[in-house]
């Protein structure tokens, strides 16, 4: 039987390793479980990565983290546009190239980060989500007045697309699936913001 090349090898273990981060989280994953996964003993894949925290780092970088805060920045802006009318052109496609690329990645930067460096990374998805709706709508609505439950509520709302976009992510591996639940999610997402909006400007 022709030995297993060690590239091969430590591709099957990082790919494990998201499966299995993605899965249970940072804290809920064990060397052990993931080694099952590769199908290697523990003791083997020790001699690949000292411990979990290295094997953490190797499958997710500080550049795919800032790729897709950089993605998601824009994407913000072409949602936002969409929720106060504007059927300029939709720029979702390369987030959505990127999620399916990085499909396991993403999961767990949303929703399973805890214990790593990227623990609030869900939490500055949020922040993002509402500081740049809030802001568009500022700038399209002149006086507009955004409250304490206000606000309150739209980080609700995008705490919910958080989970939901992760729970999308880790459901669906088959890209024909996966663009039908985003834009089933988005068909719903979107009309609920423009009321927001609308609700927002009619207070002023």
């Amino acid at each position: 039987m022709p030995q297993v090349l060690k590239d091969e090898l430590r591709q099957r273990i990082l790919a494990a390793a998201l499966e299995v981060f993605a899965a249970h989280g940072f804290t809920g994953a064990t060397m052990t479980m993931i080694a099952e996964r590769a199908g290697l003993g523990t003791a083997s894949l020790y001699r690949y990565y000292p411990g979990k925290g290295e094997l953490f780092a190797a499958v997710v970088t500080p550049e795919l983290a800032a790729r897709f805060e950089a993605l998601l920045e824009r994407r913000v802006h072409a949602l936002g546009r969409a929720v106060l009318g504007d059927a300029a052109r939709d720029d979702g496609e390369e987030l959505l190239r990127f999620w399916l690329e990085h499909r396991l990645a993403v999961v767990i930067l949303l929703d399973r980060a805890a214990g790593t460096d990227y623990a609030h990374y869900g939490e500055r998805f949020v922040e993002l989500l509402v500081e740049a709706t809030l802001g568009q709508l500022r700038a399209a609505q002149a006086g507009v007045r955004v409250s304490g439950p206000s606000r309150f509520v739209l980080a609700r709302i995008f705490e919910g697309t958080r989970r939901t976009l992760a729970a999308i992510l880790a459901e669906h591996a088959d890209e024909r699936a996966l663009r039908e639940a985003i834009e089933a999610f988005w068909s719903y997402q979107i009309p609920g913001l423009a009321g927001f909006a609308r609700w927002l400007g009619a207070r002023r």
